[in-house]
């Protein structure tokens, strides 16, 4: 493979990779660019960092300016806390995708990126429809009156002291056809981010289906609903995910119910 195309990742694991091939970016804005394959449908994201401060952003472009999808994340350790994403495309739409740095120079990321095959990405589609279905937690997120950082609805989910990682998945599919615009902020005590996930995407046709380690106990999730009460509406669902072996742990679901 050249530079500019993406790697298999290593591993048998159900949704992501335990090893995947990562590059490390530079702070200051630094941009790395990975064109989709003809006919991809899904791709895989890791962000994370030696233990500095994680500043970065993924978008989906199709064409030379429309944005389909945007995760800026921004958090206090990517060595603690990174992210795992996976986005999907609409077919036929040719998609690029871009990862930037947000932060300072002193602030490096590692970056890894991974294309499934068509098969895989069958796997990783059902494994996201059962994870969404069969979530222990699920609630309906609506929107607010106005467009600004603290509209919307919020909807606080506080994570059991034995689940290590928490998978979230959010989607429109059932409550509308509009896209989704939502902050997800990952805290530590009382109101202490440590993390913050700014995500823009197709809620109907690209739902997002990502892993948030929360190592310890009190660690509470939260997410805002950032559009308008017309066409805001979408469902976040939760549950556990095991770090070890890359699945869902339905053993530590009835714990989650107090969520």
């Amino acid at each position: 493979a050249t530079p500019d195309e993406p790697q298999a990742p290593a591993g048998p694991e159900p949704l992501f990779p335990l090893v995947m091939p990562m590059e490390t970016l530079q702070g200051g804005k630094t941009v790395r660019t990975y064109k989709m394959p003809p006919g991809t449908l899904r791709a895989q994201y890791m962000l994370r960092t030696n233990g500095r401060p994680l500043k970065a952003k993924v978008e989906v472009f199709i064409g030379p300016a429309r944005t389909t999808h945007t995760c800026n994340v921004d958090s206090m350790n990517g060595k603690e806390s990174p992210v795992r994403g996976t986005i999907q495309f609409k077919a036929n739409t040719d998609p690029m995708l871009r990862i930037t740095t947000t932060g300072q120079d002193t602030f490096p990321v590692e970056v890894g990126m991974t294309v499934p095959s068509p098969t895989r990405s069958e796997e990783i589609a059902a494994i996201t429809t059962q994870t969404f279905d069969s979530a222990p937690v699920k609630m309906l997120s609506q929107g607010g009156t106005a467009p600004n950082d603290n509209v919307g609805s919020v909807r606080s989910f506080e994570v059991p002291a034995d689940v290590d990682a928490v998978q979230l998945v959010t989607w429109s599919r059932d409550v509308g056809k509009k896209s989704l615009k939502a902050r997800v902020e990952v805290l530590k005590g009382p109101n202490s981010q440590r993390q913050t996930i700014y995500l823009q995407c197709g809620g109907s046709t690209q739902p997002w289906h990502g892993v948030i380690e929360t190592p310890g106990a009190g660690w509470i999730i939260r997410v805002r609903n950032l559009k308008y009460i017309e066409d805001g509406h979408f469902e976040v669902a939760m549950s556990p995910y095991d770090l070890s072996k890359g699945a869902s742990t339905p053993q530590l679901a009835p714990a989650t119910q107090m969520w």
